[in-house]
């Protein structure tokens, strides 16, 4: 009896462990198998109308209402525009918060009731392309540059034949009219600036940074505005970093701050203004803090390269490499944490290139930053020492490139020794992405010069001043619609336009 009681159990036990092998196995593989995965918005819809239109009884009409927009897994057509590598992101927020921050609207202007929103974000290959707020599974409203529209679903599924026909009407238009080019090129640039400065008040070096966005359209330049501070565009939207001195004691402590420019606002009770929220603030929290002041290098979408002065102990100079989104945490990253298991000895191979084989230094792999060398952004690493109680640094160069979560675009059209022999005052070149214009860094100026036939038009187009000593911390490319985008972000950020 008891063995039957015992080979019964056992059956039992194994159909249980039978069924959950199967419920795991499919959850896992509506998660991870990406030829499963359904995106949230399917179907053909309409632009019906626009929200928030101040113009009554207008005889003209807006060329949005009316397009045809189309969702599938493998493409998205809105309009004249399209994507072949859509993805998307979704967020739930609070419709108010959200609108009155972002858009500086409020819900009931654009018809929007509810106290909760679904905000889907389409990107094209990761970058930011349309948004879209759903009010049910047949109607969403679709910002395009700044206005609100209404959108109607009429078909619930398209097919990627039906998708590729539309995207192959709008390019025989553009190749009918002979507008190709003059349609695709539109550029822009963010420029990150770090200009040296001398701290009277404290007696120690400082530096400031500033943003140059330079935009450009059928090679000629359309608008630059600056900015005090760097205005940083990532996946999820615009951040700002920036560096903040603050004193205690005798102690003096620079603290880095990253603040994504979409976070909700709090409210202020006394006049009903927007604070920003500055988690990821790195404020010193202890009384016992030391004296470091810090110099930032590099920003990028996901890093930043800094190095820190410790006076301290007694002025040490280290490079690190810090994640934006956990900056506050002054958790420093590793060179194979970056480009792989390999890291470790190629960073080990440079160091030994500047310890002498008697010596008793250790590398450190996290002792290192990105710097700008004949035009592309470069490893280096450093090794700290001291002589005589005396702090010193050596830096070597670390064989590896920036992979492109560092740096997106990292490419001269034109060769630096060409460049140098055109501009013999170039210390620094960006070209743009489609070949249209040049930025040359001179000791005293940002210098804008046209691309043709692969050569540099040695007539500028504009040229603006630059403080003696400055140097490029960051550069951004956008391309084609996104750079309306991004000025309109620049403008909206209170950057000033400057003469050029």
């Amino acid at each position: 009896m008891k063995k039957l009681i015992l080979i019964t159990i056992s059956i039992i036990c194994l159909f249980l462990l039978s069924s959950c092998e199967m419920v795991t196995g499919d959850i896992e593989d509506s998660i991870i198998s990406p030829d499963n995965n359904v995106p949230p918005l399917l179907g053909k819809w309409v632009i019906e109308e626009e929200k928030e239109s101040s113009q009554v009884n207008s005889d003209d009409l807006d060329s949005n209402i009316g397009k045809g927009v189309l969702f599938h897994k493998d493409a998205v057509v809105i309009g004249e525009d399209f994507t072949t590598k859509p993805s998307f992101k979704i967020k739930y927020v609070n419709a108010r918060d959200y609108l009155l921050y972002k858009y500086k609207t409020f819900p009931g202007n654009i018809g929007i009731e509810q106290e909760q929103i679904e905000v889907i974000t389409l990107l094209n290959d990761n970058k930011y392309f349309y948004e879209f707020i759903r009010i049910d599974n047949n109607t969403m409203i679709i910002n395009i540059e700044d206005k609100f529209y209404t959108m109607e679903r009429t078909v619930e599924e398209v097919s990627l034949e039906e998708i590729k026909r539309y995207i192959n009407v709008e390019r025989t238009k553009l190749r009918t009219l002979g507008e190709v080019e003059e349609v695709t090129l539109k550029t822009g640039l963010l420029l990150g600036i770090r200009v040296p400065v001398f701290d009277e008040s404290n007696q120690m070096n400082k530096w400031e940074y500033k943003t140059i966005w330079i935009n450009s359209e059928n090679r000629k330049v359309t608008g630059i505005y600056e900015l005090d501070e760097l205005l940083l565009p990532r996946k999820n939207g615009f951040w700002v970093i920036d560096v903040n001195r603050s004193v205690f004691r005798d102690a003096i402590s620079d603290d880095i701050i990253a603040i994504p420019l979409f976070r909700l606002p709090e409210e202020n009770s006394l006049d009903g203004g927007l604070n920003i929220i500055m988690e990821q603030s790195s404020m010193p929290q202890s009384l016992n803090i030391s004296s470091v002041i810090r110099n930032v290098l590099f920003v990028g979408n996901d890093y930043i390269s800094v190095e820190n002065i410790d006076s301290s102990r007694g002025g040490r100079r280290t490079l690190q490499v810090y994640a934006i989104d956990n900056i506050g945490e002054k958790k420093p990253i590793s060179l194979s944490d970056l480009i792989g298991d390999s890291g470790k000895d190629v960073f080990n191979e440079g160091a030994k290139t500047v310890i002498p084989a008697d010596s008793s230094v250790f590398p450190n792999e996290t002792n290192i930053g990105l710097t700008r060398r004949n035009g592309y952004w470069i490893f280096n690493g450093r090794i700290n020492y001291k002589e005589n109680e005396e702090e010193f640094y050596k830096d070597f160069n670390v064989k590896a490139i920036p992979p492109k979560e560092m740096v997106s675009y990292d490419e001269l059209i034109i060769p630096w020794d060409a460049i140098k022999l055109a501009m013999p005052d170039a210390i620094d070149v960006f070209t743009s992405p489609n070949d249209e214009f040049i930025i040359v860094i001179t000791s005293s100026h940002i210098v804008i010069c046209n691309i043709e036939d692969g050569g540099i038009i040695n007539n500028p187009v504009a040229k603006i001043k630059i403080p003696y000593g400055s140097s490029v911390v960051m550069s951004e490319w956008a391309v084609g619609r996104y750079a309306n985008l991004w000025e309109n972000e620049v403008i909206e950020n209170g950057g000033a336009e400057l003469e050029y």
